[in-house]
């Protein structure tokens, strides 16, 4: 039997096979880790075949590269029928942003379609799990913010303005989801919070917003966050046991919030600043649309517990990002 850090091939044949694209992005890696672990789930990634596998390999039952540069609804529905996969995750993100919503949604909506329409080419009983983010639920008046998607042509609060294509193509991509759970099919959505931590890959999208945050200043062409930006943190690690959970006891349709902390980019900017010992001082902070994210639902439908609190990790965040090479305060 092989240790946790590594794919088991002696796993019973009662394990399920759940195929990952985007296994090498910095949630997908974490998600290839966290199934390996299990004792019910085996994961196999679909990847481009440009794709660096390293960092994911000791974590996959097997890893697939599809038959052209873009993972297509025929890869999804040949891994399915070849490997007997029941869920199917989709976690990939264009990287780096486009300039626009609907630039990048051209990117995005790629592999999600593939997810969906391979997976409706095989059987309705095989489940996709689809991602989107916090940014999409969060309403024009604010307040406390649920599974529940915001009904069609909401507007974003003023303080939200700059998280529009972010926010935006997110709704998009829901769009094309709710969609395909209207006409029959067996779909949900996770949306996560903010995600921060450690990945067997790349560093995540507040490696860098952080520390813009706290330098005022433009990284790669992106503006600081607004001093009042509200939104709710998540550990990495957490945020897979979410997707696991979601495998097991999620339902067709469901809507999922992984939203564990309530903190204002201020406050987690503070507790960065304390970790890396540079000089910050924070903006004073009020939550002026009284934004609280409750995924109390969420937790009690998936038996989830979270394990990680910001004021612990980010010590080791900082670590990581010196180790990545994305460190730039000075």
């Amino acid at each position: 039997m092989s240790n946790n850090k590594e794919f088991s091939s002696e796993k019973s044949s009662s394990v399920k096979n759940v195929l990952i694209i985007g296994a090498g992005g910095y949630i997908g890696g974490a998600l290839c880790r966290k199934f390996s672990q299990t004792e019910d789930f085996a994961a196999l990634a679909l990847v481009r075949p440009s794709s660096d596998i390293e960092g994911i390999k000791p974590f996959c039952k097997e890893i697939i590269r599809s038959q052209e540069a873009d993972i297509s609804s025929n890869d999804v529905a040949q891994a399915i029928r070849k490997h007997d996969i029941t869920t199917v995750i989709n976690v990939a993100w264009h990287i780096p942003l486009e300039s626009t919503k609907e630039a990048q949604f051209a990117f995005d909506r790629v592999p999600l379609e593939a997810a969906l329409h391979g997976a409706s080419a095989v059987s309705p009983d095989i489940h996709v799990i689809t991602t989107s983010g916090n940014f999409s639920l969060i309403t024009t008046n604010g307040g406390r913010i649920t599974e529940t998607p915001p009904p069609k042509g909401y507007i974003l609060p003023e303080y939200l303005i700059c998280l529009d294509l972010l926010a935006g193509v997110n709704v998009l991509k829901d769009g094309l989801v709710e969609e395909y759970i209207s006409n029959g099919g067996n779909a949900s959505i996770v949306y996560p919070s903010s995600v921060y931590g450690s990945a067997p890959t790349r560093g995540g999208f507040w490696d860098f917003a952080i520390q813009q945050f706290i330098t005022g200043k433009p990284h790669q062409g992106s503006q600081p966050f607004p001093p009042d930006f509200m939104t709710a943190w998540i550990h990495v690690e957490d945020l897979a046991d979410c997707y696991i959970g979601v495998a097991r006891f999620g339902s067709k349709g469901g809507h999922y919030l992984a939203a564990p902390e309530n903190l204002s980019v201020s406050q987690v900017s503070t507790l960065f600043a304390e970790a890396a010992q540079v000089e910050f001082l924070a903006p004073v902070f009020e939550n002026k649309d009284k934004v609280i994210f409750d995924d109390s639902h969420t937790r009690e439908l998936l038996q989830l517990q979270w394990k990680y609190k910001v004021a612990d990790e980010v010590k080791g965040w900082v670590e990581r990002i010196k180790e990545l090479g994305t460190y730039f305060l000075d």
